[in-house]
C-alpha cells in the first residue's frame, strides 16, 4: 500500500470539493434546500448550508460514531460543475477502496495515518466552523455527491424509515454468537435454553433496523430512458441546469424523519416482529 497515494487521494477529495463549493453561488446556481429553525435564526443561506455539508468530513464534539449528518435539496449545476462532482465521486471511491485495504492488512498503520489525515486542511475546517476537530468521519468523507447529468422535470422526496438489514443465520451460528457474550448472565442463559429447543435446521434471521433514509424519485421528459429514477440521498442533488426551467417541481418533506413508519407492512412478511434472541437481534420466521 502506497501511503503517499492515499494521502494524495484524500487531499484531492478535499481540495476539489472546496473548488466545487467555491463555484456555487446564488446567481448562477438556482437551488432549493430547506433550513431548520436555528439556521434561519442565524441567517444561514441555503447554499452556505450546501457548501458546509459537502465538506463535512469530521466528527463534531459528542457525535455518535454511528451517526451521519445529512441534508437533502436541489442545485442546478453547470456542465463544469457536473464534471467536477463526478471526478470527486471517483476519487472518493478510490479512497474508500484504499482505506479498506489498509484497514484489513495493516490496521495499526491505518490508525496512525487516520490521525494524520484528520489533522490536514485546518484552514477549511476553520472556514466551516469545525475548528479543533481531529476525528475523521470516513462515511461522510467517501459518500458520493448525488449528481445527475440530466434535468428532471419533477422530484418527489420521501422519508424511508422502515429499512432493515436481514441476514440468514443458522442455529449453530446463533449459538456461537451467544457464547461470545457474558454467559453468566441470566438473560443469556435464558436465550441459550430457548435456542436449544429448536431443531438444528430451523432457519433464523439476524435483523437490524436501518437509519431513516431520504429517497428521491426523479421524473424526466427528455425522451431518454429511463423516464424515472430513484436514489437515496444524504447530500443535495446536483443536476444539469436547463435554461427553460431553473428548478424542477418538488415537494417539501419534513426536515426530520417521522418517528413512525408510513409504509404499510408487506402482506408476505414472514419474519416475526419480536426478536427471539434479542441480545443478538435474531428473529424466527413465522
Amino acid at each position: 500500500m502506497n501511503i503517499s497515494e492515499l494521502i494524495d487521494q484524500f487531499d484531492h477529495i478535499v481540495t476539489h470539493t472546496q473548488q466545487l463549493c467555491s463555484s456555487l453561488n446564488g446567481q448562477e446556481n438556482p437551488h432549493w434546500l430547506p433550513l431548520n429553525e436555528s439556521e434561519q435564526q442565524q441567517k444561514t443561506s441555503p447554499l452556505q448550508k450546501a457548501r458546509s455539508i459537502y465538506q463535512d468530513y469530521w466528527y463534531q464534539d459528542g457525535q455518535d460514531g454511528r451517526e451521519t449528518r445529512s441534508c437533502f435539496g436541489l442545485i442546478a449545476a453547470s456542465p463544469q460543475q457536473i464534471q467536477l462532482a463526478q471526478d470527486i465521486n471517483q476519487s472518493k471511491e478510490r479512497f474508500k477502496i484504499q482505506v479498506k485495504e489498509l484497514q484489513k492488512s495493516h490496521k495499526q498503520q491505518w490508525l496512525e495515518l487516520k490521525g494524520t489525515l484528520a489533522s490536514r486542511h485546518t484552514g477549511i475546517r476553520d472556514d466551516l466552523h469545525f475548528s479543533g476537530l481531529s476525528r475523521l468521519h470516513l462515511k461522510q468523507t467517501w459518500r458520493h455527491i448525488p449528481v445527475i447529468d440530466r434535468t428532471p422535470c419533477r422530484v418527489g422526496f420521501n422519508w424511508y424509515n422502515s429499512g432493515r438489514s436481514i441476514q440468514k443465520i443458522s442455529v449453530q451460528q446463533a449459538h456461537e454468537a451467544l457464547l461470545r457474550l457474558d454467559t453468566s448472565s441470566v438473560h443469556i442463559q435464558t436465550q441459550l435454553n430457548q435456542l436449544g429447543q429448536l431443531n438444528s435446521n430451523t432457519p433464523l434471521a439476524k435483523v437490524q433496523n436501518l437509519a431513516p433514509t431520504m429517497r428521491a424519485n426523479l421524473f424526466y421528459e427528455d425522451q431518454q430512458f429511463p423516464e424515472r429514477q430513484a436514489m437515496n440521498v444524504s447530500l443535495p442533488i446536483l443536476f444539469k441546469r436547463c435554461p427553460k426551467q431553473e428548478l424542477p417541481s418538488h415537494n417539501e418533506p419534513e426536515l426530520v424523519a417521522p418517528l413512525t413508519r408510513k409504509r404499510a407492512v408487506r402482506s408476505d412478511r414472514t419474519i416475526e416482529d419480536q426478536a427471539f434472541l434479542p441480545s443478538i437481534r435474531v428473529h424466527r420466521y413465522s
